[in-house]
Order: structure tokens, then C-alpha cells, then sequence
């Protein structure tokens, strides 16, 4: 089986529903929350393990829509499901700092979801050293945030760096998020994964960087990720199946592609637009699962 280029669960379990039915180790069910739809997928062993090509763990997929279009009543009842979902994976009746990593290029927009995340936090590690009775009473999470940036603007993997951070602040928690890649033109920037078993950055585009992981790191590790690219390829092929009858060798346009020296991905004409929405609301999202009992008016004037 040659693998869909996705980066989300759901979408490579929907390819083995349609095209293999290998589902055996893989568990599935569906919810709603608030406004948004909630589908997850577990990989229960190691049968499913190899059949999905995804490690053993939960992934979680909220499906917020076009989030970018909605007025602030909705934003706010997305961003409180959110913190809703993500609070079993984060913890927060537990002490110890969290370290926030976002991930990717701030210089490339689509690729900015990390960084643009990060800006939205709240961040409270400092207070515990430099104002410990306020912090004391503030009645907050232990949160700290960087974003280490790629491999071309700094010369170091961004899993050393993240590495580096860990050794010296010493988190019981590393959140990773990042941008994504998807299968489906559908899902582009209308969906939120997250995960427990960590991440391997650039895996869905063909340039898979050093793992941020429990076992690389040696403590639990929450992915968080939005798809803002889809493979060019795919879209040539849907398209061909959408305006004909011949169904198109979506492999066959990548590899022709390839031998021409192009491999392209696609991202919404939209996407500036897009990409600060979807930081805000993953930001907004973990303020709200990291510092309860903590409320969206209150989280908004802490933020400013």
C-alpha cells in the first residue's frame, strides 16, 4: 500500500476503510461539542500500528469549520470546546511546568501556526521566580513558550532546541504545535489534530525532521496541528475524477511532477487571514485547558 501524503489519522483510516479495510487495532468514534464535530481515533496495538503507519496512541480531530468567517459568539464557543478536548491530554489538576513549542517558519505564512499560536498564550513560568505571591495567588498554570524557528533560519534542529529547553526547565508536559499537511481540500485549515504520541515534523510533505517524542524526550509529549498545505498532485487528481469520468494515478502526477524537479503544495489563497484565526484559536484554546478554572471574558483581559 502506498501511503496518502496526511499527516491526520483520520484521513489514513478513512483510505483503509475505502480502499483496504486494514482496521484491525484501530478504534473509532465521533462526538460533538459546543459547534464543532469530534472524531478519534485510537491505535490500540501493534497490528493497528502498522496498519494505519501511525504509533499506538489517540488522535483526536475537531472539525471547527471555517473559523476565519465566524462572528465572536462563535469563536468563543469553538475556542471553549476546545480547551474542553484538549484538558484530559494537558493534565491541568497536575503541578509542574508545561513548555509550549511552536513550531515552524514564522517567514512562511502557511508553515506560521506555531509561532502564531505562541503569540496568544499566556505564559506564567516567570512569575513563580519573580513574583511567587502574586503567582501564588493568581491561581495559574506553570506555562512557558518558545519558538525554536527551522533548520534554515538557525542552523539546529528544532528538536535539539526544544531538547535544550526541556534539560533546563525541566517540564512534566511538552505541547507541540505545527502546521500539518491533509489529503483532503475539505479539511485545509478546518481542522485541529491532536495527539499523545508526539510528532514528527514535515512527515506529511516528504521532509520528515527529528521526532519530538516521549522517547526522544523522555516525557510526555501532546501534538497539536492544523493542515494548511494538501499535495498539489491530489488536487490534479480530484480534479480529473471531479470534471471526467477516468479516474486519475494520483502517484503517476507525483512522480512525473517529481522528475521535472517540481513538487508543489497547494495553501488557501486566504491563508494570512487563516493561519492568525487558527493561532488565536488554538492559543485561546490552551489558556483555557492549562490555567483552569480559568474563563474566555477573564482569558481575554489577561491577553489584552
Amino acid at each position: 500500500m502506498k501511503p496518502i501524503r496526511s499527516d491526520l489519522a483520520i484521513e489514513i483510516l478513512e483510505d483503509l476503510n475505502e480502499h483496504h479495510s486494514l482496521t484491525d487495532g484501530i478504534e473509532y468514534s465521533k462526538s460533538q461539542n459546543r459547534l464543532v464535530s469530534v472524531e478519534k481515533v485510537k491505535i490500540l496495538n501493534q497490528t493497528g500500528e502498522q496498519n494505519a503507519g501511525k504509533p499506538i496512541g489517540t488522535y483526536l480531530t475537531m472539525n471547527t469549520g471555517k473559523i476565519w468567517l465566524d462572528d465572536p459568539d462563535a469563536f468563543r464557543e469553538k475556542a471553549t470546546a476546545l480547551g474542553e478536548e484538549l484538558a484530559p491530554f494537558v493534565k491541568a489538576e497536575k503541578s509542574g511546568p508545561i513548555l509550549v513549542a511552536g513550531l515552524g517558519n514564522r517567514g512562511i505564512i502557511s508553515d506560521a501556526i506555531g509561532p502564531k499560536t505562541v503569540q496568544n498564550l499566556m505564559v506564567t513560568r516567570h512569575l513563580r521566580t519573580e513574583a511567587p505571591a502574586l503567582f501564588q495567588s493568581l491561581n495559574l498554570a506553570e506555562v512557558c513558550a518558545i519558538t525554536p524557528g527551522v533548520l534554515g533560519q538557525t542552523g539546529m534542529e528544532s528538536a535539539d532546541v526544544v531538547e535544550a529547553v526541556v534539560h533546563q526547565v525541566s517540564p512534566r508536559l511538552v505541547l507541540v504545535v505545527d502546521a500539518l499537511a491533509s489529503r483532503s481540500l475539505e479539511r485545509l485549515a478546518t481542522t485541529i489534530q491532536i495527539s499523545d504520541t508526539g510528532l514528527a515534523p514535515g512527515s506529511g510533505v516528504g521532509n520528515a525532521r527529528a521526532a519530538l517524542t516521549k522517547e526522544s524526550l523522555h516525557i510526555p509529549v501532546v501534538s497539536i496541528g492544523v493542515p494548511t498545505v494538501v499535495d498539489a498532485a491530489t488536487l490534479a487528481a480530484d480534479a480529473i475524477e471531479m470534471f471526467s469520468e477516468e479516474s486519475a494515478d494520483e502517484e503517476a502526477i507525483r512522480d512525473r511532477w517529481r522528475k521535472n524537479g517540481l513538487n508543489f503544495f497547494v495553501t488557501p489563497k486566504e491563508t494570512d487571514q487563516i493561519i492568525g484565526r487558527m493561532g488565536t484559536l488554538i492559543g485561546y484554546g490552551l489558556n483555557l485547558a492549562l490555567h483552569k478554572p480559568l474563563q474566555y471574558e477573564e482569558m481575554l483581559s489577561w491577553i489584552g
